[in-house]
């Protein structure tokens, strides 16, 4: 399928509202309550007695219903904008997968694809940089931790993509039992670069607040991997399912888009 950059960036802000949707439903109620709990300038028993005695006032902030307005307006824009980044990377791991693995078809690319930005992006620099809800942490070393996320990063998408691109170089060199070898040496490289990078560059953590409840900060990063994950597939099978439907429209319909148009790759 030629020039998918286009597509793929349209359903980047496409796919990024509809996680949003989802982000909005699932992870700010989550959001909510841990700012409900940060608010509160009294004991964990105190507070949650503070939240019983406002519920006749107002609805509780973990309510499902509440708004944080803005927040929800800027996480809108903010994963439609990684939407379209999500995308661009999504675009060069599918053609290097397209080249690498010539004898497969695009849906099998796109989804090779989607899985390892998932992993290379989002999901290892999570468990690198455990996440936590906004509000949470010391906010003296925000720009080191997110220097260290963005270098992270940088490296483990070009370490994906390196992968990849060592796969189609054996799949173009050699064949037999020694090609097996060559995939494990590769697999081996990028255990140890992928180890190095979690050990070299720092977590800077901030420790989780006492009055932190751990199912609050599992229920984030779980809807929060989820979201991604959600995410990056939602592009990759978005972006090649309408390259079908279109390619199926011009086959049928030849004289509104010609040849041209019809290119598969």
């Amino acid at each position: 399928m030629t020039r998918i950059l286009p597509t793929a960036l349209v359903m980047g802000v496409i796919v990024g509202l509809f996680v949003a949707a989802y982000m909005n439903i699932f992870n700010v109620p989550v959001m909510e309550w841990a700012i409900a709990l940060e608010g509160c300038d009294i004991e964990r028993a105190g507070c949650a007695e503070q939240l019983v005695a406002a519920e006749d006032e107002e609805p509780l902030p973990l309510s499902f219903l509440t708004s944080l307005g803005g927040q929800r307006i800027g996480m809108t824009i903010g994963l439609a904008v990684v939407g379209i980044l999500y995308a661009a990377i999504f675009t060069g791991l599918y053609h290097l997968m397209r080249h690498a693995t010539p004898g497969w078809n695009p849906w099998a690319w796109a989804a090779v694809a989607g899985l390892l930005g998932f992993w290379g992006v989002s999901m290892y620099t999570q468990i690198k940089f455990p996440l936590n809800p906004p509000g949470i942490g010391d906010e003296g070393t925000l720009l080191a931790r997110q220097g260290f996320q963005f270098l992270f990063i940088a490296v483990s998408a070009v370490s994906v993509c390196l992968v990849v691109y060592g796969v189609g170089l054996i799949n173009r060199s050699s064949a037999g039992s020694g090609r097996w070898l060559r995939y494990a040496g590769i697999g081996l490289a990028y255990a140890v670069v992928a180890l190095l990078l979690a050990f070299a560059i720092p977590s800077v953590r901030d420790a989780a607040p006492d009055w932190l409840p751990p199912e609050l900060t599992i229920m984030f990063r779980t809807f929060t991997a989820g979201g991604h994950l959600i995410l990056w597939m939602g592009i990759a099978f978005a972006t090649i399912g309408y390259r079908y439907y279109r390619e199926r429209d011009v086959h049928a319909y030849p004289q509104a888009g010609g040849p041209a148009h019809a290119t598969a790759g």
